[in-house]
């Protein structure tokens, strides 16, 4: 956005209500000034220099998960979530920076070092790890790795049940999207460098991306840091991967009816931002045999789960008021098995639901999968 879009988006949003109800992080904390009108007036103070960037300030700049539910659900699709991740930008030159948010950056790029180590430990085929040439490289992301590693372990699973060539990295840079949502740029375009450059050593023909974050990074903001990626490899999600293979028949399902009553989740980042809406809800119906209970909010309006723009490390408890907001909602629609398609999703579902002991049982969709080949 450039400067007459800003100042555009702030007049427009400052006096308008319609999209209060939208934004998940109001929903959990009922402040009026986590709406994008909230926003949007706290950003026309600052343009009119009667505020500066003080502490109360940019707390609140920094309790915005980037969802884009508000830019959805609005009628004239006003970039609020880039407004806010511009504003982002301006409180690092600024040097106003909260230390826990610092952190949180610090933490994006260690936890690829945590991941790497982790790797060694799971149950993956060990030559695929760094494996030259092959026809597919598996993108898991750091939360896969550490926190949610059936995720990965059922992705390999089902990988070479289709009988393809695979690979992963031994270190993920997986931080990217992460930083660039915090508004640190220039932090963003060096992790987005160096995984490019991860990628190239080992040549694969396709890139299969398992982290909806993942894929928002190499899809979206690669082109936006001015970072290119290989024209001659094919980027997929996960869930378009699993699509294909069974519709080609390289990947044979049971279907097993489940007792529970299942429903799907879609990631911010795959369903509202990449549209990757209904392969996820094709493979479920293959492998349970009928389609998965739609959320009140769902596809294209789907609430948050609290884990995006790293706020999982920068605003914990607000992340996880926004998941059990979240999970009750689901639970309201008769849901008992909750399936998503990204580990952040995975986790920071599962933290809120552990915590609460809520009713409720989330689960990865290779997880549920690889039951069933």
């Amino acid at each position: 956005m450039n400067r007459e879009e800003i100042k555009e988006t702030i007049q427009s949003c400052k006096h308008c209500f319609m999209c209060r109800h939208a934004c998940p992080t109001f929903l959990a904390t009922k402040l009026d000034s986590h709406t994008p009108r909230g926003y949007a007036l706290l950003r026309a103070e600052i343009e009119a220099e009667k505020l500066t960037w003080t502490e109360s300030v940019v707390d609140r700049f920094y309790q915005c998960s980037q969802c884009g539910l508000c830019r959805e659900d609005c009628e004239y699709h006003w970039q609020e979530d880039e407004l806010v991740r511009q504003a982002r930008e301006e409180i690092i030159a600024a040097d106003a920076v909260p230390d826990r948010v610092k952190k949180a950056a610090d933490e994006l790029t260690n936890r690829d070092d945590a991941g790497a180590k982790k790797l060694s430990t799971l149950s993956i085929a060990k030559n695929s790890i760094g494996k030259k040439n092959p026809d597919i490289l598996f993108l898991s992301g750091a939360t896969a790795r550490i926190e949610t590693p059936e995720v990965l372990e059922a992705a390999a699973k089902l990988m070479t049940a289709a009988g393809s060539d695979w690979a992963v990295l031994e270190r993920e840079p997986s931080a990217v999207a992460g930083l660039f949502e915090l508004g640190y740029v220039e932090r963003a375009k060096g992790e987005a460098k160096k995984l490019v450059s991860e990628i190239e050593k080992l040549s694969p023909k396709s890139v299969v991306v398992g982290c909806a974050h993942q894929y928002r990074a190499i899809t979206a903001y690669l082109p936006r840091l001015g970072v290119t990626f290989p024209k001659n490899i094919e980027v997929i999600h996960f869930t378009e991967y699993l699509e294909r293979t069974i519709d080609n028949g390289t990947l044979k399902l049971k279907k097993i009816d489940s007792p529970s009553s299942i429903g799907y989740h879609d990631p911010c980042h795959l369903g509202r931002n990449a549209r990757i809406l209904d392969a996820p809800r094709n493979i479920i119906e293959a492998a349970a045999g009928k389609p998965p209970v739609e959320l009140f909010h769902s596809r294209e309006a789907a609430e948050c789960c609290g884990a995006g723009a790293g706020m999982f490390l920068t605003d914990p408890d607000v992340a996880q008021l926004v998941a059990a907001d979240r999970l009750s909602g689901a639970i309201a629609d008769g849901v008992e098995t909750l399936i998503t398609a990204c580990p952040n999703c995975t986790a920071s579902f599962r933290r809120a639901a552990n915590d609460r002991a809520l009713p409720i049982t989330i689960t990865d969709i290779g997880a549920y999968l690889v039951e069933r080949i």
